[in-house]
């Protein structure tokens, strides 16, 4: 295969018919993005099942502050139009309360596909005029809030008439729309569309080809099953201005409609036009990713698996529309940034981190990787980049020991990724001197460096500042008060990449964090040391009586860090028992558990109420992003035959990413089989790691 081929591979990410369709229809869900932080996102029935389910959910401040513009379309498809016998079909199956089942399949629904950038259903009637077919295109625009729905019949000179209702939230896409509190609408209606506003959006929808009469109501409960699963509020009225109406009789040719639907009042483009574009970009980023692992000489497999997983990883780059307040006084540029998953996530800073050598570097993206980087260095405070950024307001929260300390890890692996040692003289440079000067010194949140022994201490028992992070009512389900093992294995390696980058910048600097990291390396092979296990210690706690550090025997994951970064600290044998322990303990086909199954606190079910969730979400939960350090961890202690093993460890996730994922990796699974796909549909760090876990592989010679 050609690099031509690869790019090229096909039409469809995601192709599904026949029974194989039926039986998933409900289930599957499908994703457009923007690159904006916008997006379009249903099942494959047509069913919204989420509130977050939306074919233009748009983002008014790029990538945050985002709402539920257009819902969905109420179709319904009038066969032998005008004729008594007349057939009315409805395309789009609704579930109210009070109905009491859901449903599941549609009859006439013969095919779907998922593309690179549109969605295409494919339906079919049996007339007494012979067949008759119906498809309807879903395509989002690049950088724009806008989408075009077409539609496509034909038949043998059957009249048919196309009903198409379009059911309105307008407003913020984490809130439920109800007719009593709802904002008062306004209706203007136009020859071939409409404009909706309340006081602060406005709605543009209108179609070259049908009219469009005003029919102003609401529609009343409707049900979102997935709210309900997670215990939250799922019952939704939504408003309906009235209906585009379009009647055509297709004579053996192809009869097309189309709809458009912006935020704004700027004319359309052609999709056509914007796709090529699209096309010619992501062929692009394939073949420099491919060429960086080898070119044609790699295998057929490897190049279509490196192809769509650098597809599914554009959907998480997006462009920062406006400055954000930064929190040394100053502001940030317009930037680019990561979306850490789709649907309810915004940019956050620890995702973004250990997603960027995937998304960014691996695919060859240095000059918005940089962006990247700007982005948070511009936006630190004491010491810290943001832990995320308000998905309403553009705010920052602080809370995170984790984020920074990936941050000087991705500042280094892009300067040497890149060849761009500037950065160094630079705000990045700065913001990284300024991590360790205030771990150093102490920050907030407790943390600080403990002069004893070289390490970082962090936060209480009521906090949250690991990847670990659940809380809720106050309660933090996974405390990791102390001492964690990842952050000191950060620390470590980070002082010193930071020491050997800015060697000929700060050379006295650069000493003293070699002193630090000496220290903390004694502390890694020696304090956190199980030697019952032959493994680390998740984090070392003080006690509650001496006051000395005691260890957390857990068997959890994050020890895996102090393997796998470029810098170990640990003894050969060490680094070999580590592996053997999370093999053991933690692995599965779709990632690495974040608890052993044989902790009395293990959750094996990530599911029911919140609550519920995240008590289970990081004991016991299964996470796809840790297989980027597994994979790293195998290299580093076997070399060519650990390649090969990794490569086996993320090979289901790459084999199912179109077949089952439509193109996504999702942000949990089950830690029980089998193993149902959880959380975000759709997660950067996941389709990042397995995608730079899959390039190291090929590079090492799996």
């Amino acid at each position: 295969m050609t690099l031509a081929a690869a790019a090229d591979r096909a039409t469809a990410l995601f192709r599904r018919e026949g029974e194989a369709l039926r039986q998933t229809a409900l289930e599957t869900e499908w994703l457009l993005t923007n690159g904006l932080g916008g997006f379009s996102m249903g099942t494959v029935l047509g069913t919204p099942t989420r509130r977050y389910h939306g074919l233009l959910i748009a983002s008014m401040h790029p990538p945050i502050d985002r709402i539920n513009a257009l819902t969905t379309f109420d179709e319904r498809l009038v066969i032998d139009a005008g004729s008594p016998t007349a057939d009315v079909v409805s395309l789009t199956p609704l579930h109210f309360t009070g109905v009491a089942e859901q449903p599941r399949t549609h009859p006439n629904l013969v095919r779907f596909e998922r593309g690179y950038f549109g969605c295409r259903w494919r339906y079919v009637f049996e007339t007494a005029f012979g067949e008759v077919s119906l498809e309807r295109m879903v395509y989002l625009f690049e950088g724009r809030n806008a989408i075009a729905v077409r539609y496509a019949a034909r038949g043998h000179g059957v009249p048919l008439r196309l009903e198409l209702r379009p059911l309105i939230r307008l407003g913020d896409f984490h809130e439920l729309l109800h007719e009593a509190n709802a904002p008062r609408f306004r209706l203007r209606s136009l020859p071939n569309g409409c404009v909706v506003t309340d006081r602060h959006l406005g709605l543009h929808m209108h179609s070259p080809e049908a009219g469009f009469t005003p029919e102003p109501c609401w529609w009343r409960n409707l049900t979102y099953w997935w709210e309900a699963d997670r215990g939250q509020d799922h019952v939704e009225d939504l408003y309906c201005p009235g209906a585009f109406n379009w009647t055509t009789v297709p004579a053996g040719g192809t009869s097309v409609l189309t709809v458009h639907a912006s935020i704004d009042a700027m004319p359309v483009g052609a999709v056509e036009d914007d796709a090529g574009m699209r096309d010619r970009r992501m062929a692009e980023l394939t073949r420099k990713t491919i060429v960086a692992c080898g070119g044609d000489r790699l295998p057929v497999q490897d190049q279509q698996s490196l192809a769509a997983l650098v597809r599914a990883s554009d959907a998480f780059v997006v462009r920062r529309g406006r400055a954000v307040a930064a929190g040394n006084g100053g502001h940030a540029d317009a930037g680019v940034s990561v979306i850490a998953g789709y649907p309810w996530f915004a940019d956050w800073g620890r995702d973004t981190m250990i997603a960027l050598p995937g998304l960014f570097l691996t695919t060859q993206r240095f000059e918005e990787a940089r962006k990247v980087l700007e982005v948070f260095a511009a936006n630190r405070r004491n010491g810290i980049i943001p832990n995320r950024f308000d998905d309403r307001d553009g705010s920052a929260y602080y809370n995170t020991v984790d984020a920074s300390l990936w941050f000087v890890h991705a500042a280094c692996a892009y300067a040497k990724a890149s060849g761009d040692e500037g950065i160094w003289s630079g705000t990045i440079g700065q913001a990284c001197e300024e991590v360790i000067e205030a771990y150093c010194r102490g920050t907030d949140f407790g943390i600080g460096l403990d002069g004893s022994d070289g390490l970082i201490r962090a936060g209480d028992r009521t906090t949250q500042l690991t990847w670990m992070d659940a809380k809720r009512d106050s309660v933090s389900f996974t405390p990791r008060p102390g001492k964690c093992i990842e952050v000191n294995a950060l620390w470590y390696s980070g002082l010193l990449s930071l020491a050997e980058a800015m060697q000929s910048i700060h050379s006295g600097h650069t000493a003293e964090w070699r002193a630090i990291a000496a220290a903390a390396g004694r502390s890694l092979q020696t304090l956190f040391w199980n030697e019952r296990e032959g493994c680390l210690f998740d984090r070392l706690e003080p006690g509650r009586d001496s006051g000395a550090w005691v260890g957390s025997p857990e068997v959890r994951p994050n020890q895996l860090f102090a393997v796998s970064l470029p810098n170990s600290a640990l003894t050969p044998v060490q680094q070999r028992s580590v592996v053997a322990v999370v093999r053991e303990h933690l692995l599965t086909p779709h990632g690495l558990r974040s608890l052993s199954p044989r902790d009395p606190g293990y959750h094996g079910r990530f599911e029911g109420p919140l609550r519920q969730r995240d008590e289970a979400y990081h004991n016991g939960t299964v996470w796809p992003w840790l297989l980027g350090a597994y994979v790293d961890a195998l290299v580093r202690i076997d070399g060519a035959k650990g390649a090969n093993e990794g490569r086996r460890a993320i090979q289901t996730l790459v084999d199912e990413l179109d077949e089952r994922y439509v193109g996504m990796l999702p942000e949990v699974f089950d830690g029980d089989e089998p193993q149902r796909p959880r959380g975000c549909q759709s997660q950067a760090w996941s389709v990042a790691e397995v995608l730079r876990g899959l390039a190291t592989a090929i590079r090492a010679g799996g």
